[in-house]
């Protein structure tokens, strides 16, 4: 018989377990409480908007010419000014309550409460309309919410609404006795070793939907990290050799919501959770990890089977019967309107142009986002029989041997069109939008580490130096298709990262300074998980890939420094993607005492084209300053 626990059932199984290792040794139990209050306000820095946000488009009130062989000569609209301005990027009050429990010398427990919440400071266009039938579509922007989950809610064991948010990040009990150490019950799993980079942490999704992931540098993923329910033990086999497992239900990334300060994909896609989320809620994670240490080498080596926490993406049918197409036929294939993506939206506003309206945003958009826009309106034909017949029959379109309509962004080719005319045609009756659909892949992730410490002449650069470098490995990756089809791309990939790390001083006055530099290597994604092949595409190109270099490279330099009284430190990050983009987070910590800590750094963000991790995330240069109360 198969044993399947539903995420409810593997919580109270959890409970049941600590309650039955607790009775008998009630008499020894003992607890603390600590915990803090803190207020978060990021300040931005420049007058730019999140660009894919309706109110962000730096096409906003710019005229488009829709001059084409589908539309009258000289047609000219503008695009809606749906401009707004904001002045803050988060705004918000954070609390977290820490309960240590100690049942006796080999059992203790921890639960871990945060509380989120941001107040309405961000205002998004308004992002209702009527439809040409008179009905109202629209939604509420709701920050912390992914409804489209099937229990309502992002995590296992949290509540929240449009502005707040409430969970449990930790909520287990810990076992040990001689070599067995076993964790029980909600946790996080974090087993690499880089700053930013994540090459062997692949146990965990991460929540973006706060301050996305541009915290205090150091802190790395703490607060981002998703927990879930599991089990983790480790043994210790003898004085070299410990090993280490872990099995945990699935939990998948969270995005931040459409329409939210951080929202990473254009509004004008919805974003659907449900279905692929339906198909392993019950699953399991699992993972091995052997490490062992000689001297001043370390080792590890560790495989995971797991489901990609990272959603892949694909268009899906809109489903729409009530545009002015309603159920027309436009060929042989039979199918209707409803049966291709898009959704009709007619004129918001009541005025002929919209920001979604323009090829020029069909191609700025999709070179934000890692999309090869020429080749969606390509692969639409083969992937939907409608948009084919659509082509042929209403545009007259003839394909070449590769099945492509059109072969040009802006200039006339086949077909003696560009795809900026096709798109014209396409978009002449008003604003589209279209659904995503999420998907979460099967993959097994394989890997290695060493570390080493150098010794050398006390205060040199060589004494006590650290050396870190990780490798994975994940045959038939399967990521998002730069045409939105459902063939995803499916390729081996290889991941490395080489770190130093140190403590230097400089000086008999001041404390040591601590620094890292690293440099990671991918070998078919950027950082952010985006195939190479869909990067680089801009209003007026094509996706050139971002494969120049033979893969993706970031370079990480990082430092801490202490003032002699140790009440003051300063921070620095840089984050280098040398497919040209940048990272800056100066950073001051000033703790006057122990309850209260007063931390400002500044984010400094910059892309040169759309080849760069940063191409999605620029407008967002901020100030931020946290004051926190610990009690």
């Amino acid at each position: 018989m198969k044993l399947k626990l539903s995420p409810p059932q593997l919580s109270l199984s959890t409970l049941g377990l600590a309650a039955a290792l607790v009775t008998p040794m009630a008499s020894a139990f003992d607890y603390s409480v600590s915990g803090f209050i803190r207020q978060e306000m990021a300040y931005k820095l420049n007058n730019d908007e999140n660009w894919n946000l309706r109110g962000g488009s730096p096409l906003n009130g710019k005229p488009v010419d829709f001059t084409g062989p589908y539309v009258p000569a000289g047609t000219v609209r503008t695009q809606v000014d749906k401009s707004t301005d904001n002045d803050w990027n988060v705004f918000a009050t954070k609390a977290e309550i820490d309960i240590s429990f100690n049942f006796t010398n080999n059992l203790t427990g921890f639960v871990k409460i945060r509380g989120y919440y941001q107040p309405d400071v961000f205002n998004e266009a308004d992002v209702s309309y009527q439809g040409e039938n008179g009905k109202e579509y629209g939604e509420d922007i709701d920050y912390f919410g992914v409804k489209n989950f099937s229990n309502g809610e992002a995590t296992y064991l949290s509540v929240s609404d449009d502005d707040y948010m409430i969970d449990l990040p930790s909520f287990y009990v810990d076992y040990s006795k001689g070599p067995l150490w076993v964790r029980v019950g909600q946790q996080q799993i974090a087993w690499g070793e880089a700053l930013f980079f994540r090459v062997a942490d692949v146990a965990n999704g991460l929540d973006l939907r706060r301050h996305l992931f541009f915290d205090f540098g150091a802190e790395e993923y703490a607060d981002e990290r998703l927990s879930s329910p599991g089990i983790r033990a480790s043994y210790i086999l003898n004085e070299n050799w410990e090993i280490e497992a872990f099995t945990q239900m699935f939990q998948p990334t969270v995005l931040p919501t459409r329409n939210s300060a951080y929202n990473l994909i254009l509004s004008g896609f919805s974003q659907s959770y449900h279905e692929g989320f339906q198909k392993v809620q019950d699953n399991f994670n699992a993972g091995v990890r052997l490490q062992g240490t000689f001297g001043d080498l370390g080792l590890q080596f560790f495989a995971v089977s797991r489901h990609n926490p990272d959603p892949i993406f694909r268009m899906v049918p809109g489903g729409q019967t009530d545009s002015p197409f309603g159920s027309t036929v436009f060929g042989a294939s039979g199918d209707t309107f409803a049966d291709q993506p898009f959704v009709y939206h007619g004129y918001p506003d009541g005025v002929q142009g919209d920001a979604s309206t323009a090829p020029e945003a069909w191609f700025y958009y999709s070179g934000i986002g890692g999309v090869d826009g020429m080749g969606l309106v390509n692969k639409m034909a083969e992937t939907y029989p409608v948009i084919k017949d659509m082509y042929e029959n209403v545009f007259g379109l003839t394909p070449n041997a590769q099945g492509q309509y059109v072969d040009t962004v802006v200039e006339p080719g086949l077909n003696g069109i560009s795809t900026y005319d096709l798109l014209a045609a396409f978009y002449a009756p008003g604003s589209l939008d279209a659904p995503l659909e999420a998907h979460y892949a099967s993959e097994n992730v394989f890997g290695f580490g060493v570390n080493y410490i150098f010794y050398a002449e006390p205060d040199t650069f060589l004494d006590q130096l650290v050396v870190r470098f990780e490798m994975s490995y994940t045959p038939d990756k399967k990521f998002t298709a730069t045409d939105l089809s459902p063939d995803w791309i499916v390729e081996d990939e290889w991941v490395a990262s080489f770190v130093l790390e140190k403590y230097q001083r400089f000086s008999n006055t001041f404390p040591a300074t601590f620094f890292i530099l690293e440099w990671m290597h991918k070998s078919e994604s950027d950082m952010l998980g985006r195939h190479l092949s869909g990067l680089g595409g801009d209003s007026r190109r094509a996706a050139t890939g971002g494969e120049a270099h033979g893969g993706w490279d970031g370079f990480v330099f990082a430092f801490q420094q202490p003032l002699p009284n140790l009440t003051w430190r300063i921070d620095g990050s840089i984050l280098w993607d040398i497919n040209g983009g940048f990272f800056i987070q100066p950073a001051v910590r000033y703790k006057p005492s122990s309850a209260w800590t007063i931390e400002a750094f500044a984010n400094f963000i910059d892309s040169s084209d759309n080849a760069s991790i940063f191409s999605t995330t620029d407008w967002s240069d901020d100030f931020t300053m946290r004051i926190t109360y610990q009690f």
